[in-house]
């Protein structure tokens, strides 16, 4: 599954969340959290780890991973009254669920089961699968589904931000990260588009 769709799936835990707790900024957390495992193991299986494991899916994946959030958040819940770990090992049991991790049982109960086995991906397949991830419309879709969430959940926060990018130098940047934007998704796009 598609990094963007793990983050809007966290964010509807979250947003069940935020309704129990009361706290709008488990939203965030929990978000965080669905996209966790991707965003620390594909970088890592497929850079770090090529000549070995070679695999997007490993620790963060796994089961000990998000017992070990969820033990730190409990422990956190109940000694400072916390949410915020708890709502991202939430996130990060969505990702292990849509990611159907109990198909790769050697993977999502790692150690147990023993070591990580080697998968042969190319050695591009990182940046390729990236770019491939850029150039999908469902991912756009839900890049400006959850940009729109969050301008609604965090309104106030946004309004003071906007209130404090009123320097034009500030605007000049802004402008070009989202002109740097366009241009990768066109060049995504014209890669992998007929």
């Amino acid at each position: 599954m598609y990094l963007l769709a793990h983050a809007m799936a966290g964010i509807l835990v979250g947003i069940v969340l935020a309704a129990i707790v009361g706290d709008r900024r488990v939203v965030a957390l929990a978000a965080l959290g669905a996209v966790l495992p991707d965003l620390i193991d594909k970088p890592l299986g497929h850079i770090f780890l090529a000549g070995t494991v070679n695999y997007g899916r490993i620790y963060f994946h796994g089961l000990t991973v998000l017992f070990l959030v969820l033990i730190a958040g409990l422990l956190l819940y109940r000694y400072r009254g916390q949410v915020g770990h708890l709502a991202v090992a939430a996130g990060m049991a969505s990702h292990q669920f849509l990611d159907a991790m109990w198909r790769h049982p050697v993977e999502w109960f790692w150690p147990f089961l023993g070591p990580l086995p080697r998968h042969d991906y190319a050695e591009d397949y990182f940046w390729d699968a990236l770019l491939r991830e850029l150039a999908q419309p469902s991912e756009w879709l839900f890049f400006f589904l959850i940009a729109g969430l969050f301008a609604y959940l965090y309104r106030r926060e946004l309004g003071a931000l906007l209130a404090r990018l009123t320097d034009p130098s500030t605007r000049h940047v802004l402008v070009a990260a989202l002109g740097l934007t366009i241009i990768a998704a066109l060049v995504a796009g014209r890669r992998f588009l007929p």
